[in-house]
């Protein structure tokens, strides 16, 4: 679920720094360029981002009918990707 939700997060954020008019090319340019920090999944940057991972996050798990965490929220170096 958070993943869906910062996904669309992320879209509004590079959204808003289009601008008003926004259009597919205004989007390319503002996602081109954009950076953020201080979210759920740590820094934020494009394009970097689509060659390596967010650098936070935290595991749970369903034990016994609870939500229980498994892996503490943590911040850890990017993975790339491929």
């Amino acid at each position: 679920m958070v993943t869906g939700y910062m996904s669309a997060d992320l879209f509004l954020s590079i959204a808003e720094k289009a601008g008003k008019d926004l259009t597919v090319e205004s989007f390319q340019k503002a996602a081109g360029s954009f950076s953020d920090s201080g979210t759920l999944v740590g820094d934020r940057s494009e394009p970097k981002g689509q060659r390596e991972s967010f650098g936070c996050g935290a595991l749970v798990r369903l034990k016994d009918g609870k939500y229980e965490v498994s892996s503490p929220f943590k911040c850890y170096p990017p993975i790339p990707f491929g």
